[in-house]
């Protein structure tokens, strides 16, 4: 036989619950609960039966989703890759942007997720604690960025962190207008320069 014909070697369970999250993944945020599992299939390189000797059904595909793209890592890797020696300013804009980016993907898979999922079915276990440590991760790397940065803060890095993420967060909420919500650039001039106007009579 030739060697060049021979079937691949199948990918372990894992492995192949894996690249199949990651194929999808763009199709769900563009498609939504219209996705069908034979698009699913070929955009994995999969036979269709593939798909659900992995996954029991559709849901599933779409909540490991959910959860690929609440893994830290591959955002905690971007934050640290923003250059450190940019102004503050810049680089909270270029973080800004990063997690307004995840926010907006996870916002629209879990959007996703709830027209599947039957109404009242069970979270998954652990998922609070899930949330939980993903964003404790990333707050612990935006601290060390922001501490690079210690000199031009007025409170901790820590709290700075916190205090940025909330700005990002809600900005994120699934109540607010999208029409409201403000960009990267916007969020971050509010955090550093806050609301409120100069008060004109303390520079006379």
């Amino acid at each position: 036989m030739n060697p060049t014909h021979q079937r691949a070697k199948p990918l372990p369970p894992d492995d192949r619950r894996r690249a199949i999250v990651e194929a999808v993944i763009p199709l769900i945020l563009e498609k939504g609960s219209t996705l069908t599992s034979r698009e699913m299939a070929e955009a994995a390189g999969v036979a269709e039966g593939t798909i659900f000797s992995v996954f029991p059904d559709k849901a599933a595909v779409i909540l490991e989703a959910v959860e690929a793209t609440m893994d830290p890592t591959p955002i905690r890797t971007a934050i640290a890759d923003v250059s450190p020696t940019a102004p503050l300013e810049d680089l909270l804009k270029s973080v800004a942007g990063i997690l307004l980016e995840r926010s907006e993907r996870i916002g629209t898979l879990v959007g996703v997720l709830r027209t599947i999922q039957p109404t009242g079915s069970e979270k998954p276990a652990n998922a609070h604690r899930f949330v939980m440590e993903s964003n404790a991760a990333i707050l612990a790397t935006l601290t060390d960025l922001l501490d690079r940065h210690r000199d031009s803060l007025r409170v901790e890095p820590d709290r700075a962190a916190v205090a940025f993420m909330g700005f990002v967060f809600a900005n994120a909420h699934p109540l607010m207008p999208a029409d409201a919500k403000p960009g990267a650039a916007e969020i971050v001039d509010m955090l550093l320069h806050g609301i409120a106007a100069p008060d004109r009579e303390s520079d006379t």
